[in-house]
């Protein structure tokens, strides 16, 4: 089984920037998450990338923004290589004072996060206006001038604020164009989510694909990255994560809430997919 990566504010923070790099696919990540927010932008080359359920082609001039906490995995395409630039940075460092009743430089990652919808295509007017954002950040960066951090993280606001006044509908009709070719693996991200109390078999959901289990398998792991026991015990997880965080429920309740076979079960996959014990976990968290 795969152990998925969990990143920290640690590891990279509070602010961090990739400027036009480019991953062959055997360097990617495989599924993680973590705790920062995320956003992309593709330069150029293909791909696609797994987030929250959704499976998305990636071409130039998408922006994909990754809230924290949302399992995602790309996958590049071997014979065009997609060079992108990625912002990651924690929530904590964006201004959240409010000024303006219906706004906050955090409003599109909540609007991503309510909407489910990850991608935002933008016009060819729109993506040398973000690219120049993106220029700015790097030479912030490698000029080191004094507040050069600070200097990027004012223009990662821009950014937000650039995004925020990208209507929803063009985030609903980016996701309503995806390439139909993969509607059916959407369909089933769907149906496992509404179905975790159930026992999720492989046969099951390849006869609701209307595809072999062999052909559901393989086309299942290219996308996530992970087998389907996998990812259905990292959904439960990231189920009893929340229950740890907002309620006072005994772990056992939660491991029942959560879907679990049993109490010991619980504690043997939180373990090994968290790396702490969900007592731990919550103690951390609170």
């Amino acid at each position: 089984m795969m152990k998925p990566i969990k990143k920290n504010a640690n590891s990279l923070f509070p602010f961090s920037f990739v400027y036009k790099g480019s991953k062959d696919p055997k360097n990617e990540l495989p599924t993680h998450i973590h705790d920062f927010h995320e956003i992309i932008y593709v330069h150029k080359g293909t791909g696609t990338i797994f987030i929250n359920n959704i499976l998305y082609d990636m071409n130039k001039g998408d922006v994909f923004i990754v809230p924290n906490d949302t399992i995602h995995h790309a996958v590049p395409n071997q014979n065009d290589l997609v060079t992108s630039s990625v912002i990651f940075f924690s929530p904590a460092l964006i201004q959240t004072i409010a000024v303006e009743d219906n706004f906050s430089y955090l409003l599109i990652v909540e609007k991503i996060k309510k909407h489910k919808h990850y991608k935002i295509s933008l016009s060819v007017k729109n993506q040398s206006i973000f690219e120049q954002f993106l220029h700015n950040i790097e030479e912030e960066l490698n000029g080191k001038k004094l507040g050069f951090i600070h200097a990027a993280i004012l223009i990662t606001h821009q950014i937000l604020l650039f995004l925020s006044r990208l209507s929803i509908e063009q985030i609903d009709k980016t996701f309503r164009d995806e390439n139909l070719n993969r509607f059916w693996m959407n369909e089933i991200f769907s149906y496992i989510d509404h179905s975790l109390r159930g026992n999720i078999s492989l046969n099951l959901l390849a006869k609701k694909a209307h595809v072999s289990p062999a052909h559901f398998s393989r086309v299942f792991k290219e996308t996530t990255g992970m087998g389907l026991t996998v990812y259905i015990n990292k959904k439960r997880t990231y189920k009893a994560k929340e229950l740890l965080r907002e309620t006072d429920y005994p772990v056992s309740h939660i491991a029942e809430l959560s879907d679990f076979d049993s109490t010991p079960h619980f504690y043997r996959t939180f373990k090994k997919l968290v790396g702490t014990t969900p007592a731990d976990y919550r103690k951390n968290k609170k």
